[in-house]
């Protein structure tokens, strides 16, 4: 069985999607096809970083198919590109919709292109059948939403809402030591006029994305699609535990002040925790360092970081306090200390009551069945959640897979995908 993306694996779902006026699966397909070659890896991945040659590509890709569905085109000075298709009355706010074209080292063919694609693609049906819309339209290829090349994400979206400055820009580095501004100018933007890429959130009257789900839930339901209610926040904690580092041959166990065996302990309690407070929280124990580091060595210190995430700000917020106690508890019974110390603490995001109405009704209406769910990740529609009624349609990940070339959703859940942003474009546009 075939495991990576390929048009004809793709195209052989042909069969089992469903008829919508003026969406076509093979003009989906084709398009996914065409991204997925730019940044192609022997793995059957996609490697496409901010500032490169493929990305730059991959836009140029993009901004050519929005031409030709007749969309006016415009790129701000950091790299965001825009398609826009013009309503009834132009000085409303813009119903804003779109995701990112960039990936993750060797990531998957779906995360990002799936949903600038679909936005493409409901637009250019809405076009097609003479839909009249109130309200203009305006499409958006973020830059930067993994933050794979200067471990600074969400930056398009952050930038055009003003959370990033000019000075903001010397601070980044990639693993060869370029500095995000100098690669800015040299793939020639004006990082100096950043100021010229901000919005006021009074010119955006709503903003949707569509993204894969990333995970199980939808295929394991058999749910055609999901319902964003919310983007988790994450916050990061290290929990460092120190004790002494005695030789491993020569030292009784009752004797033994071990912080690779309290760091153990305390990563099952991680496990146990979250759902104690929340049915929707996570915790995650992904990184892990211990020193010396040697076989024959007892660890006198281990650090490590606990990813914690939930919609519910308060939930997530008793999690870590319940952390904070088992870690203090354990270093307290096996005589050792521990530091404790918050690196990354992001509010979550709900998303609009009024969106996921729309979504809902429109998934019915088309004869598709739903399920309200929570993202993990985070999106561009986090961001944009935070300052203008925002909202998220998920498709199915098959097992679950994302940021890998084994990334998988089927045509005809892409294509249900496309129809569902359409008509919820087309109720945003004429609300």
């Amino acid at each position: 069985m075939e495991t990576v993306f390929s048009r004809k694996r793709l195209l052989k779902g042909l069969n089992k999607c469903s008829s919508y006026e003026g969406i076509d699966p093979i003009e989906l397909a084709e398009k996914l096809n065409e991204l997925a070659q730019i940044g192609k890896t022997e793995q059957g991945g996609v490697s496409r970083f901010p500032y490169t040659d493929e990305e730059r590509k991959a836009k140029q890709l993009f901004n050519g198919w929005m031409e030709e569905i007749g969309l006016t085109i415009r790129e701000d000075a950091i790299g965001n590109l825009f398609g826009r298709i013009e309503g009834e009355e132009p000085a409303l706010p813009v119903v804003l919709t779109g995701s990112h074209l960039d990936s993750v080292p060797n990531g998957g063919v779906f995360d990002g292109p799936l949903g600038c694609v679909s936005s493409l693609l409901a637009i250019e049906a809405l076009i097609k059948s003479n839909v009249p819309l109130k309200r203009s339209i305006e499409l958006v290829a973020f830059v930067d939403e993994e933050g794979a090349r200067f471990n600074n994400s969400l930056f398009g979206s952050r930038t055009m809402m003003g959370e990033v400055k000019k000075e903001d820009l010397k601070r980044f580095k990639d693993k060869a030591g370029i500095v995000l501004y100098e690669a800015m100018l040299e793939s020639g933007f004006t990082p100096e006029h950043i100021s010229s890429a901000f919005r006021s959130p009074d010119e955006i009257y709503a903003f949707l994305e569509l993204h894969i789900e990333q995970g199980k839930r939808l295929e394991t339901e058999g749910k055609n699609i999901g319902v964003v209610n919310g983007i988790a926040g994450p916050a990061w904690m290290s929990f460092t535990f120190y004790g002494e580092t005695d030789h491993a041959g020569n030292t009784p166990m009752e004797y033994r002040k071990d912080t690779v065996a309290a760091a153990g302990e305390f990563i099952l309690e991680v496990e146990k925790i979250p759902r104690k407070y929340s049915e929707t929280a996570v915790a995650t124990v992904g990184k892990v360092h211990v020193f010396p580091n040697g076989t024959n060595v007892i660890a006198g210190k281990t650090k490590l970081m606990v990813d914690t995430r939930d919609i519910d700000e308060n939930a997530r917020d008793q999690i870590l306090e319940a952390l904070k106690r088992s870690a203090h508890e354990i270093s307290q019974k096996r005589g050792l200390s521990v530091e404790m110390k918050e690196e990354i603490k992001i509010p979550p995001v709900i998303a609009s009551d009024s969106i996921q109405k729309i979504i809902r009704s429109a998934a019915e209406k088309n004869g598709l069945t739903t399920t309200t769910i929570p993202s993990g990740a985070g999106h561009d529609a986090m961001i944009m959640g935070k300052y203008v009624p925002s909202g998220m349609v998920f498709v199915p990940s098959h097992n679950g897979k994302s940021h890998s070339p084994e990334e998988w959703t089927s045509l005809s859940d892409c294509v249900n995908g496309v129809q569902i942003m359409k008509e919820a474009l087309k109720r945003l546009a004429n609300d």
